[in-house]
C-alpha cells in the first residue's frame, strides 16, 4: 500500500517539491490557525468515514441475520432487541454522516480561505517583483508569459500549498488507518486486498514521467496562447492596417492548437491512468468478496464484517484513485510553480547602499565620464562617452536615430546601469544616490506617450498624485491640451483607453507633456518633445517649454532644428561616440562634426536657420 502511493507520489519532480515547499513556507506560516482546522477537518471526517459501514454491520448482522454477537468493545450489547439495534444504528449512522459533512465542511472553507488569501499575497509580492526587475529583463521578456505566471500559475501554486497538500496528507492517513482496521478485522481478506496494490504502484510508475511532460508542455503551450493574443490585441491597428487578421489568426490558432494537443494528452493520460486503477480496484473487490462470502458461510466471519471490509476495500481504493487526480494536478502544479520561482530568482535592478543619498536638494549638473553601455544581445550602443549638462541650463542632445541619444535618457533613469565608466550628478556617482528618490526628482517625457487606462485627470497626476483639480487644469491649458479635453464626455474625468487608444498621438504627447510639467522637477528629460504635434502645436511646446526651463536643468533629445534655439548646449552624438559638445553658435562657427550634421539636413526643419553656418 505504502508503495503504491510512494509510486503515485513519485509523479511529482521530488526537486521542484521540495523547492517550492521551502521557498514558499514563509507565506504559509500566517495561516498556521486556519491550516490546522482544515487539518482537523479533514482527518475528523477521515476518522467519520473509518466509522460510517459499522452501523450498517450492526443492523446486516444483529437485525437482518439474527446474530447475537457483539462487536468492538462489546457494542451492541447482547440484551439489546433488534429494534433497539436498528433505531441506534440508524442514529448512529444519521450523526456520523452529520459530522462528517460538518468537518469536511470545515475543512473545505478553511482551505478556501487560505488558498485565496494565498493568491492576493503571492500575486503582490510575484507583481511587485516584477516591477523591480531590471529594464532590460522586460526588453526581451513576453507580456504574456508574466501575465500567465501572475495569474494561472499563481492559482496552482496557492492550490498545491494548501488544498492539494492536505488532501494528500489525508489521504494516505486515511489509507493507513483503514489498512490497519482491516489486518485487524480480518488479517486473510485484507491479505487478499492488499495482494493487487503491486499492481497499483506499477501503474502509478508507468504514467508518472509522461504526465509530467505533458504538463510542462502544457504550461509552455499556455504561455505561447497568452503572449500571442496579447501582442496581437496591443498591437489591433497594425493589425488591421496591414491587412493581417488571417496570418494572426494562424499564428494564435497554431498556439491553441498545441495547447489544445497537450491539455487533451495530459486528460488521456490522467484518465487511462483512473481507469485502470478502477479495474485493478474491480478485481481487489471481486476476490475479497468471494473469499470473504465463503469465510461467512464457513462461520469464521459474520456477513456484516464482509460488508465492513468490502466497504473499508471500496473506501480504500477510492483515495488510491484520487491520487492519480491530485498527484497529476500536484505535478502539473510544481511545474507552474518552479516557473514562479524562477522569476521570484531574478535579481531585482541594481539595490541601493545603506548609505545612499537623497536626491531631494540636486540642482541637475551631470557628467559622463567614459561611459560604456551595450544592451543585452546587441551591439555597443554608447563607447567611451565623456560629456557635460551643466546644471540649470537646457540642453540639447542631437544625432541620428539609433546614435544613443535615448540611451543617454535612460542611463540617467537609471533604467539601465553602465557597463563602464560612471555618471556623476552634482559631483556624486549617480548610483550613490536611492533609486527612488532619483527619478522622483525628475520629470521624463518619453517618445512613447503611453497612457494608463484611467482618466485624463489621473493620467497627468501620474508623477504628482496629491495635485489638485486646478492644478492640473492649469499645467493642461499651458500644453493647450485644455481645449480638447473639455469636449470630451466627461472632461478630465474621461477614461482613455489601454495604452491611450483612445487619444490621437497628439492628444497622448499633450497629455504626457502636461504630465511631466506638473511634477514641476529641477531636472526633466524631454525625449522628442515635437513627437505627434503640428506646426502650431510644435510652435506653442516650443514657448511652453522658453518658459519652463527657468530654473531647472532641461534636456531635451530632438530632431527639430527649431528647439536648438533654445539651447544653451549641445551634445552631438553619432553612433555612440559624443563627437563634439558645446555653445550650438560656437559649434557651428567651427565647422566640424555638428555643422555637418545640421547642413547636411539631418536635423528636421520647421522655420529658418536655427544656427549659424548653416551652408548649401
Amino acid at each position: 500500500m505504502m508503495g503504491s502511493i510512494k509510486y503515485s507520489l513519485s509523479r511529482i519532480d521530488p526537486v521542484a517539491a521540495r523547492r517550492v515547499a521551502a521557498r514558499f513556507r514563509e507565506e504559509l506560516r500566517p495561516h498556521r490557525g486556519r491550516i490546522f482546522l482544515a487539518m482537523a477537518g479533514l482527518t475528523g471526517a477521515s476518522l467519520m468515514t473509518l466509522l460510517q459501514p459499522w452501523p450498517l454491520k450492526f443492523v446486516f448482522d444483529r437485525v437482518l441475520i439474527g446474530s447475537r454477537v457483539s462487536g468492538p468493545a462489546g457494542f451492541p450489547p447482547a440484551e439489546w432487541s433488534p429494534v433497539t439495534t436498528l433505531w441506534v444504528s440508524a442514529l448512529a449512522f444519521l450523526v456520523i454522516a452529520v459530522l462528517r459533512g460538518a468537518l469536511t465542511y470545515v475543512f473545505s472553507i478553511q482551505s478556501k480561505i487560505v488558498e485565496h488569501q494565498m493568491t492576493a499575497t503571492l500575486r503582490q509580492r510575484v507583481f511587485a517583483h516584477v516591477q523591480r526587475l531590471p529594464q532590460s529583463y522586460h526588453d526581451y521578456r513576453e507580456t504574456g508569459d508574466l501575465l500567465t505566471r501572475i495569474t494561472g500559475d499563481i492559482n496552482l501554486l496557492s492550490e498545491l500549498l494548501v488544498t492539494t497538500s492536505i488532501g494528500l496528507v489525508s489521504h494516505t492517513l486515511l489509507v493507513v488507518g483503514m489498512l490497519a482496521v482491516l489486518l485487524w478485522l480480518d488479517p486473510l481478506l485484507a491479505v487478499i486486498g492488499l495482494v493487487i496494490i503491486p499492481i497499483f504502484a506499477l501503474a502509478a510508475f508507468r504514467f508518472s514521467g509522461r504526465i509530467r511532460s505533458s504538463a510542462r508542455k502544457q504550461r509552455e503551450a499556455y504561455g505561447e496562447i497568452v503572449s500571442a493574443v496579447q501582442e496581437s490585441l496591443a498591437g489591433i491597428a497594425q493589425v488591421k492596417s496591414f491587412a493581417q487578421e488571417k496570418r494572426r489568426e494562424k499564428l494564435v490558432g497554431r498556439s491553441v492548437g498545441r495547447d489544445a494537443k497537450a491539455n487533451v494528452r495530459t486528460a488521456r493520460l490522467t484518465e487511462n491512468y483512473a481507469r485502470t486503477v478502477d479495474m485493478i480496484s474491480a478485481a481487489g473487490t471481486c476476490a475479497v468478496l468471494i473469499v470473504g462470502s465463503y469465510r461467512a458461510m464457513a462461520g469464521l466471519i459474520t456477513p456484516g464484517d464482509v460488508l465492513v471490509v468490502m466497504s473499508y476495500l471500496r473506501s480504500m481504493y477510492r483515495p488510491l484513485r484520487d491520487f492519480a487526480k491530485l498527484t497529476a494536478h500536484a505535478a502539473k502544479a510544481v511545474v507552474r510553480a518552479d516557473k514562479i520561482i524562477e522569476l521570484l530568482d531574478i535579481a531585482p535592478e541594481t539595490q541601493d547602499m545603506e548609505s545612499a543619498l537623497s536626491a531631494r536638494e540636486i540642482r541637475g549638473d551631470i557628467a559622463f565620464e567614459n561611459v560604456r553601455f551595450q544592451y543585452s544581445g546587441g551591439k555597443q550602443a554608447l563607447r567611451d562617452v565623456t560629456f557635460r549638462i551643466p546644471a540649470g541650463r537646457t540642453t540639447m542632445i542631437v544625432g541620428a536615430t539609433g546614435a544613443g541619444k535615448s540611451t543617454i535618457a535612460k542611463l540617467i533613469l537609471r533604467l539601465y546601469e553602465p557597463v563602464g565608466g560612471r555618471i556623476l550628478l552634482d559631483g556624486h556617482d549617480i548610483r550613490d544616490y536611492r533609486i527612488d528618490s532619483l527619478r522622483k526628482r525628475i520629470s521624463p517625457l518619453t517618445q512613447e506617450s503611453f497612457l494608463f487606462r484611467s482618466s485624463i485627470a489621473e493620467n497627468i497626476a501620474f508623477g504628482a498624485r496629491n495635485a489638485t483639480a486646478e492644478e492640473i487644469q492649469e499645467v493642461a491649458a499651458r500644453v493647450g491640451a485644455d481645449d480638447f479635453i473639455q469636449t470630451l464626455p466627461h472632461g478630465y474625468d474621461t477614461l482613455v483607453g489601454e495604452g491611450g487608444a483612445t487619444l490621437s498621438g497628439g492628444q497622448r504627447q499633450r497629455v504626457s507633456f502636461a504630465r511631466a510639467l506638473l511634477r514641476n522637477s529641477p531636472l526633466m528629460i524631454f525625449d522628442e518633445p515635437a513627437t505627434g504635434l503640428d506646426v502650431h502645436a510644435e510652435a506653442a511646446a516650443k514657448e511652453l517649454l522658453a518658459r519652463t526651463r527657468e530654473g531647472r536643468t532641461l534636456i531635451v533629445i530632438t530632431h527639430r532644428l527649431h528647439f536648438l534655439e533654445l539651447a544653451d548646449w549641445v551634445v552631438y552624438v553619432r553612433d555612440g561616440e559624443v563627437l563634439e559638445q558645446g555653445d550650438p553658435q560656437e559649434l557651428a562657427g567651427r565647422r566640424g562634426a555638428f555643422w555637418e550634421f545640421v547642413r547636411h539636413g539631418d536635423v528636421v526643419r520647421r522655420d529658418g536657420p536655427a544656427v549659424e553656418g548653416r551652408g548649401a
